[in-house]
Formats: structure tokens, sequence, C-alpha cells
């Protein structure tokens, strides 16, 4: 990201290279920050601008923020920039020359306060925030005042780059701001213009008057805009431009200023006088249309079925094809439309009907050029009596400009479709991971009963298991995404859920880490651990002692770590670990090779086990 500013005392331009900011360590953070009153606090946050206070610190040399008016932008991750931090490590970091910090501190010590413009540019150039600044002292504090004026920046750079019109922008009698039709229109070039006093001369006399009385009543602001009709002339007295100029009062950075707009109306005017001129329906109809289409940035097409269509020249220009060839039907413009949108138009072209004969919808096309634009379509078909279409009219209106606010909107709107239908997928995964596990259990009973193991027993572990796996999809369906668990909470609660089922007073020692994990190796590990629960509950303290439980859980690069252990009598020497004949071993045996993992066993002042296996990504 880039940060300009413009000092208007200095009358400089700066630009800075501001890298990703990331997490700003702890020795450049401000711990005892003093507080504001709540009085003072209160009213700066009803306030619209960013308000920010820094204080000096090392007498000057740095400075660190003491407040800010919208603390909400500051979210956790997001940035460095809070409350505490120094501007030298985090804005202030990459110029040593044309920085901020050099800005406060000429301001700390001279006390002349310091205005001008911030724009805030991704490494491309593009606007992304256009602000204008005061900073000022107030006690031993700076105080910085940021007016977003992003909106009016984007107007006025939109309204300047309109290709229909001439625009200008004269403050003080001066042009400041000027494109290259309004130049056109003058009969000078926009170099010649710019910085010029503003002059009325080559204007008709009967419209000089009103134009210079309406641009005084603008600039003393007592009245906000004009409208006024105007005719060019050539030297030979012949008419060069029928035009339409329109003034209004702008601030233009802080002080007011006039924006003069002239639409050229000379095509028009001719259209209108061949129309006049000509008797037949049609052609008066085709120019018509073609008026229409040329004073906006609408394609207006008209057609007499089956064959005999027409489209404005501006079709070729919506779709950006310079050597304007590409052929032209009435479903032409689906060969634009982005996927998403192709469907969309099929389906409400297929409500026409002579009693639904109009529509009118929005999508986006790709151009010839690989552009994106987004078109506002309104059809109308024309039936005969018997219900046949005989004739047809539309208009694509290029609304891309127009839409480059609600484009934002359209983006959240598909990111939000996204996360709807990712979490229909989640769902999916969690029911499919309900069905497995419920498989697990189905396959642990019938282990059991092939065992021959007493009725009571075979209930008492089913409820234990059933526990564990409804823990689970309980830390499921809490997650964020249904498909991963944090490991911590889910561990912890099968511990203790267990521990109340079999009324054991274990002490339990959790040393499980903040991880999350899929569902199915979550799920196969908190039955291992339900296992080697049941087993420490029967068979480690034999003489009604409890002792305790310790599992410890941890992340080493993409593997995961387990140790469990508990102070009991330990496993006999008995028990062959590479063929096990308990059902327990077995089953945890079992579950340790669904998820590719490695498990030994120790003796070390009770059981110890040891569990590796690697994390794989979620299902």
């Amino acid at each position: 990201m880039k940060i300009a500013y413009f000092n208007y005392d200095e009358e400089k331009l700066f630009e800075i290279k501001v890298d990703k900011l990331e997490s700003i360590e702890d020795e450049y953070l401000i711990k005892d920050v003093p507080k504001m009153d709540d009085e003072t606090i209160k009213f700066l946050e009803n306030m619209g601008e960013e308000i920010y206070v820094l204080l000096p610190y090392n007498d000057g040399e740095d400075f660190y923020l003491k407040y800010f008016n919208h603390s909400n932008y500051f979210k956790a991750g997001d940035n460095n920039f809070k409350i505490g931090s120094m501007i030298s490590h985090t804005i202030g970091r990459q110029d040593e020359e044309n920085n901020f910090v050099k800005m406060f501190r000429e301001l700390y010590e001279t006390g002349e306060k310091k205005t001008g413009i911030l724009k805030y540019m991704n490494d491309d150039g593009k606007l992304i925030k256009y602000l204008h600044f005061r900073y000022f002292m107030m006690g031993n504090s700076i105080v910085s005042i940021h007016e977003d004026r992003t909106e009016v920046k984007m107007y006025r750079d939109s309204t300047l780059n309109d290709e229909n019109l001439g625009v200008a922008i004269v403050q003080n009698n001066r042009f400041v701001e000027l494109n290259e039709n309004y130049a056109r229109y003058v009969g000078k070039t926009r170099d010649q213009m710019l910085g010029s006093k503003y002059s009325l001369k080559g204007m008709p006399s009967e419209n000089r008057e009103t134009v210079k009385r309406q641009i005084e009543l603008i600039s003393q602001q007592k009245i906000v805009s004009y409208k006024v009709p105007l005719v060019a002339y050539n030297n030979d007295g012949s008419i060069r431009f029928f035009l339409n100029a329109e003034g209004s009062y702008i601030n233009y950075d802080n002080m007011p200023a006039v924006l003069i707009k002239i639409r050229d109306l000379t095509q028009q005017e001719k259209d209108k006088n061949r129309i006049e001129n000509d008797n037949d329906s049609k052609t008066q109809l085709k120019y018509t249309f073609k008026s229409l289409a040329d004073h906006s940035k609408t394609v207006i097409s008209y057609g007499i079925y089956p064959d005999n269509f027409f489209v404005s020249d501006n079709f070729y220009d919506v779709i950006e094809d310079e050597i304007r060839s590409y052929p032209f039907n009435p479903a032409t413009i689906k060969d634009f439309l982005l996927g998403e949108d192709m469907e969309l138009y099929d389906s409400i072209m297929d409500t026409l009907s002579p009693s639904n004969p109009e529509v009118e919808f929005t999508t986006s096309i790709m151009t010839l050029k690989l552009n994106i634009k987004y078109i506002r379509h309104h059809i109308k078909r024309i039936y005969d009596s018997e219900g046949n279409p005989q004739s047809y009219v539309s208009s694509h209106q290029d609304i891309t400009e127009e839409a480059s606010y609600t484009n934002e909107l359209k983006k959240q709107i598909y990111k939000k479709n996204e996360i709807i239908k990712n979490k229909d997928i989640d769902i999916k995964e969690a029911h499919h991971n309900i069905k497995n596990n419920l498989n697990i259990l189905l396959s642990l009973i019938r282990m059991e009963e092939h065992k021959h193991i007493p009725m009571e027993d075979i209930i008492e572990d089913t409820k234990s298991h059933l526990k564990s796996i409804s823990v689970m999809h309980e830390k499921l369906y809490q997650s964020k995404t249904l498909v991963d668990i944090e490991l911590k909470g889910y561990i912890d609660s099968i511990v203790e859920s267990l521990f109340n089922i079999y009324s054991s007073e274990i002490q339990y020692i959790s040393k499980v880490d903040d991880i999350s994990l899929n569902a199915k190796q979550a799920g196969s590990l908190g039955l291992i651990i339900n296992e080697l629960i049941n087993n420490t509950v029967k068979y480690a303290f034999p003489d009604d002692n409890p002792g305790k439980v310790e599992i410890k859980i941890g992340r080493l690069d993409n593997k995961i770590e387990v140790e469990y252990r508990d102070s009991g009598v330990g496993i006999p020497d008995s028990v062959d670990f590479d063929n096990p004949t308990s059902l327990g071993l077995i089953v945890i045996q079992n579950l340790t090779k669904q998820i590719d993992g490695e498990i030994k066993y120790s003796y070390d002042n009770g059981t110890c086990i040891n569990l590796v296996f690697t994390e794989s990504e979620s299902f």
C-alpha cells in the first residue's frame, strides 16, 4: 500500500510506501497509556471525522497513539496501529525523509498546525481513501482530524472522465481542473486553459450576462445550480455546437468552487431536423432510437421478426469492438454474459408473453477486451392478436460507473452466497460424520457381543461412547465451519463427562493446546481417549484410592502428539500390545490405524501412552 500526503503549507507532495502491517512487537507498545475522561470520549465518539490523539515519546523523538474515536476500525489481527503503538514502527517506518514522524516532530517543536490531503492507494496506484487532514497541538498532545472525502473525490474524478460531457471546475475565477471535451467546445487545449482565467468570450451576447450572473450567485452560495442552453458558432457564422451548460456549487479542497458541465446536443439537433424532414415512419423511428442511443450509454435495438433488425452504433462501444464487425441479432447479448448471469437471462426472457410483454433486469458481461461491465436490460415484445411475436424494442444501458459502489455490495452478496454454499457442504459433511460415528458405535457393540461381554458392561460402555460422540457433535455445531473442532474444549468435555458417568473422583490435569482438528480425526481421537479413560477408571486404581489423569496434546509441524498418563498400577506385563486380546486395546489399535497413527505404551509411575499421527486437511 502507498500513502501520499500533500502539505498545504509547504506545497509539497510526499509518497510513502507502507508494507503489510503485521503485529507490532511488544517492545514498541506503550503499556501505561494515559486515559481520557469519559465525558470527552463520549463527545469525540459522536464526531463523524476520524480523530486521533497522540502523545510525545522520548521528548518528541517519537509519538504514540493515546486515543482514536472509531476504535471499531482496529480489529484484532487487521493491522498493528492500535492504542499505545509507536508511530515510528507503524505508518512512519518506511521513509526516513518524508514520513509522519518528521511531520509530527516539526509540529511538536514549532506548534504550527499542518493541513493537507492524505491519499491511501494500492500498489497499482488505485485510490482507496482520500482524506483532508488537520494536525495541531492541544496542550502536550497532537490532535489529528481526518475528514473522509473519498466519495466526493471519486465522484469528481468520474465526472471529469465522462466522455459525454465537457467538465470544468472554476475556483476564484480560474480553471483549476477541466477535461479535453470542455477545451474542445471552447476551441482550445486543456493545457492552454488550466490555470487561466475563466472567460465568457465566444458565448452569444444573449447568454453571456445570464451565465455570468448565475456563476456569481453560485460562488456566493445564493443558488446551488443553473442550466443554460448555448450555441457555439464558427467564424463564418455557421453553428458549430448546440450545447447545454449546467453549473453547480461544490467544495473543492475545502474552498467554494463551481462545477460546470457541458453536454453536446449537436447530433441530437441534426437528427431532430432529419426526422422532421423525413416522412417515412420507419426511418423516423430509426433516427429517434439512434438519437436516444448516441446521447446516452444505452444500446438500443429494434426488430421486426423474423430477421429485420436495427442496433445503435454504441453497441460496439459497449462490447469494445473497435472494428465494429461483431454480428448482431436479438440473442447476441448472451454471447457476452458471464456464467452466473446466463441462467438469470434465460429464465427472465422465458417469462415474456402477451400478458407479460416487458421485463427489466441487470446482468454483468465480459467484453471482447475481457473487461467486466454491468448492463441494465429493458426488453419489450409486441405480439399480434393471436399471441405471436411481431417485433421488439430493447435497451441495454451500460451502468458500470454508476454501479461502482453497488458492485461492492454485489461482491458481498456473492461472498455471503459462497459462505452459505460452503455451510451447506459443511452440514452434509457433519451428517456424514454422524453416520460414520454411529457405525463405529454399532461395530463396538457387535465386538462386545462377539466376545460375550455381560450386557450390563455393554450398556455402560455404550453410554460412555454415546457421550463422547454427543460431545463431539455438540462442539462441531458450535464451531464456525462444522468440519473442524477445537480440541481443548472437546477433550476436556469428554473426560469430565465420563468421570461424571462413573462418579469418579480421579483428578484430571489438562495440557491440551488450542488446536483445531478436522472432525474425522477428532472423532477417532475422542473415542481413543474414551477407551483410555474407561480402562483407567476400571483397572488403574483397584484399591479405590483415586489418583490422577493427565492428557497433553500439541502440534509439532503437521503432526499431532498425544500423551496420556495415569498414576495407577499400570498395564500388566502379560499384555501383548502388538497382539491385544482385550476389547479396549483392540478398539484403540483399530482407531489408531484409522488416523494412520503410531501408538506406544510404557510404564512411568503409572500407565503412559504416546500417540502420534499426521494432521490431515478438513474433509
